[in-house]
């Protein structure tokens, strides 16, 4: 009789074990979908370049754990993406905070003036700063950042005149690609008009814009170099956007530990200086490109008129400090320093260690 207690008692603990065992496995193999509003068009450089190759390792190195369903069009507009993912109506998407001026003051930092002319250093050491300084102010509730980084500084492409004196900025309507180069163009003395990227080209063609603040390659590809046929290279640049790749932070942390951390082993800065590596090389042809078919068309600016700007975009700095401090941000000015300290060096780096300028 005791033997045949303890066979029962077995039969039971081995199905308890078993029924354990069988909860727990869906929770080690579970599957993750990550639907991806895709706002910016198909041929995108990073689409191809960057963002399906990275959701192809992502696939392969979980084993399939994690997956994604590139949605046939985007949930919501341009400058609603960071509410799409925040709320779940897609689980992921590129987000532009320059789109909803004042909502994320401190990404702000990366799209100040006069930072770099090099995208391929600036786009990883913004990621650099913004880990070290701003994430820990969570910027971005409700999301997790898969990656972040600025993109191609600006220069100023014209459908009036090149740009010799900062009073020719006078009275031209210009799309400022985000809220810092709203500022920065009132410090010029032009009309700002904020408008995403997808706009541009009607903007530009029925003449409600005279110019814009714009990478020389997106005003290659957006085929607007027609009516902004006058471009003026600015060193440093005037601004750039910021731009996130997030995923709802739900849905992110539905994914095993596991998993996680070999998506970010592969994202973060190392996502940043692929992205920033494509736009370089593309915004850097797209200059050669420019100068060769249109040399009356192009310069550089002088260092007076680079003098004027920086006097001009003084109050820009200050009022960035003013509204990272009101987020938390100890010495935005220090801040600010450390990133164009890093900036100054990696440039330094670059250019000793380039071919023939040894």
């Amino acid at each position: 009789m005791l033997t045949q207690d303890l066979k029962f008692s077995g039969f039971v603990m081995a199905i308890g074990i078993g029924a354990g065992l069988a909860l727990s496995a869906p929770a080690a193999s579970a599957q993750v979908e990550l639907s991806y509003s895709p706002w910016l068009p198909e041929g995108y450089a990073l689409n191809a370049a960057v963002l399906r190759p990275w959701m192809e390792e992502v696939e392969s190195i979980t084993e399939g754990r994690v997956t994604f369903n590139w949605l046939p069009t985007a949930a919501g507009t341009a400058a609603t993406q960071f509410d799409v993912v925040q709320d779940g109506l897609a689980d992921m998407s590129l987000v532009l905070p320059g789109y909803t001026p004042g909502r994320f003051p401190l990404l702000e930092l990366g799209e100040l003036p006069l930072l770099s002319s090099d995208m391929s250093v600036l786009g990883p050491t913004f990621y650099e700063v913004y880990e070290e300084y701003l994430a820990p102010l969570n910027p971005t509730p409700g999301t997790h950042v898969i990656s972040l980084w600025s993109t191609i500084p600006t220069h100023v492409v014209s459908g009036r005149t090149l740009i010799h004196d900062l009073s020719d900025f006078g009275g031209q309507r210009m799309r400022a690609p985000s809220s810092t180069a709203v500022a920065v163009m009132d410090q010029f003395g032009a009309v700002p008009i904020q408008r995403p990227v997808s706009e541009i080209y009607e903007l530009a063609t029925t003449g409600v814009i005279d110019g814009s603040f714009f990478p020389i390659s997106t005003n290659l590809n957006f085929d607007t170099d027609g009516p902004l046929n006058y471009t003026t290279l600015v060193p440093g640049g005037l601004g750039q956007s910021v731009m996130m790749l997030l995923v709802n932070e739900a849905k992110w942390n539905a994914i095993s530990e596991e998993d996680r951390e070999a998506i970010m082993a592969i994202s973060g800065r190392d996502f940043a200086q692929q992205a920033s590596d494509v736009f370089a090389a593309e915004e850097a042809e797209a200059i050669s490109l420019v100068r060769a078919e249109r040399p009356d068309e192009i310069i550089v600016a002088s260092d007076e008129l680079l003098e004027q700007m920086e006097a001009a975009v003084q109050p820009v700095f200050e009022a960035w400090y003013e509204s990272a401090a009101a987020r938390g941000l100890d010495d935005p000015a220090a801040v600010l320093q450390e990133f164009r300290s890093r900036l100054a060096e990696r440039e330094a780096d670059t250019l000793e260690n380039s071919d023939g300028r040894q």
